[in-house]
């Protein structure tokens, strides 16, 4: 199936490894052009080869300006932007109750502000294209509270707002979608596990085996699997669907 993403101009924020590394090798495979990003620069190049990207860019998405910096360095690039994908960090485990307001701060400058400023800054130029994609990645905890991640429910529920309000605001020009993003096989869930495993005097495996029962597929996701799915929104076959959030957890999430 040609989704029609043959030389349309990407930025992938937060793309050096993970499920943003698998996005950009889904569009850049599409025939996209695809900028990819990193704090660091050997890791920015290194995702750059590995993706089949035109660009790697480098920026610490916590620090101020930086997103919206990424934004303007890739329309430099590609004299234009037809599609964004927001990614970016995530909370530190636990509940509200055991977080400091300096855990609040880190936390909106680590998964709120930065699709913000990304968002804005992005907007003119995806309007411009006449085919923009505007999508944002988030997670379970935007549809099911957790006490694991308080900050994330509260801060990446916050994007899913911001983006339901931006689906009004740029319609009928771009399409603005959210994908709820269930447990997928990266390092940033190892690196969860790892923690919670440490912090309940658990096994990492303990605590992935837990994850898995929770998951009527009986499995944990697949980067590619939600890649393919950002791939289909940004393409000329998703020219209806615009201000929803998608579900990819394996059914995971108990509810409609």
């Amino acid at each position: 199936m040609d989704l029609g993403l043959t030389g349309r101009r990407a930025l992938v924020l937060a793309s050096s490894a993970g499920l943003g590394a698998a996005v950009a090798t889904s569009l850049a495979a599409e025939g996209a052009r695809v900028a990819v990003t990193s704090r660091d620069r050997e890791r920015a190049d290194r995702a750059c080869a590995a993706t089949g990207a035109e660009a790697a860019l480098v920026g610490d998405l916590t620090e101020a300006g930086a997103a919206a910096r990424l934004v303007d360095e890739a329309i430099t690039a590609f004299d234009g932007l037809d599609i964004l994908v927001v990614n970016t960090g995530g909370g530190g485990i636990g509940g509200l109750l055991g977080k400091s307001s300096a855990d609040d701060e880190l936390a909106y400058h680590a998964m709120l502000r930065p699709a913000l400023d990304a968002s804005r800054r992005a907007a003119p130029h995806l309007v411009a294209s006449g085919n923009g994609r505007l999508v944002f990645l988030t997670a379970r905890s935007v549809a099911e509270a957790s006490t694991d991640l308080a900050l994330s429910s509260v801060f990446r529920s916050g994007v899913a707002a911001a983006a339901r309000s931006l689906a009004l605001d740029l319609a009928p020009d771009v399409l603005v979608n959210v994908i709820v993003t269930g447990q997928f096989d990266t390092g940033a869930l190892a690196r969860f596990e790892a923690a919670r495993a440490e912090a309940e005097g658990r096994t990492a495996a303990e605590i992935r085996a837990d994850h898995v029962a929770e998951i009527p597929l009986g499995r944990v996701g697949r980067p590619e699997e939600l890649a393919a799915m950002v791939a289909f929104l940004c393409s000329d076959r998703a020219g209806f669907v615009t201000g929803t959030a998608i579900r990819l957890d394996g059914g995971a999430l108990k509810g409609f």
